[in-house]
């Protein structure tokens, strides 16, 4: 059985929510048409005659696969909570999110960072989400003003509510 997946690469103004794109095209795609994952980029790479390169996009999307393997979990409970809001926000499982993610490259747009703003109950900033949008970065950020987990047992903070 191949682990392959379906990649999509695009670009535009701005990243778009994936978990939208993957629900539009699922409405009008057979579900093994709907790409796994969606990265966007800047620009897409080209061959010297212009057209798309489809290697360096193949490349691409085999490096992205092995980062996603070697994903690092988040170790801290500041790292957990953060985790927990970023899949929360972003439509994904916890265990998609790896301390060295950062949150714009795995599906992060300036509407789900103010989402992410609020459900954190304003304990970042959005300027602080652009400055340190990696999960270790952020976490480390939180810890320093000293705005970590909450700490209790059954943890009723609703940290990861809007």
């Amino acid at each position: 059985m191949s682990n392959k997946q379906l990649v999509a690469f695009y670009v535009g103004e701005e990243p778009l929510d994936p978990a939208v794109m993957g629900q539009k095209l699922g409405a009008r795609l057979p579900a093994y048409m709907v790409p796994a994952a969606f990265h966007w980029r800047d620009t897409l790479p080209l061959t010297d005659n212009g057209k798309t390169d489809r290697k360096a996009l193949a490349a691409l999307a085999a490096e992205l696969t092995v980062a996603e393997q070697e994903r690092e979990a988040p170790s801290t409970p500041t790292e957990q909570w953060l985790a927990a809001a970023w899949a929360d926000v972003l439509g994904i499982s916890k265990e998609q999110v790896g301390r060295r993610d950062d949150f714009f490259d795995i599906g992060g747009t300036s509407l789900s960072a103010l989402k992410l703003v609020i459900a954190l109950d304003r304990a970042v900033t959005f300027k602080d989400l652009t400055e340190h949008s990696g999960l270790a970065d952020l976490a480390a950020l939180l810890d320093q003003r000293g705005v970590g987990v909450p700490v209790s047992s059954g943890s009723s903070h609703a940290h990861c509510g809007t």
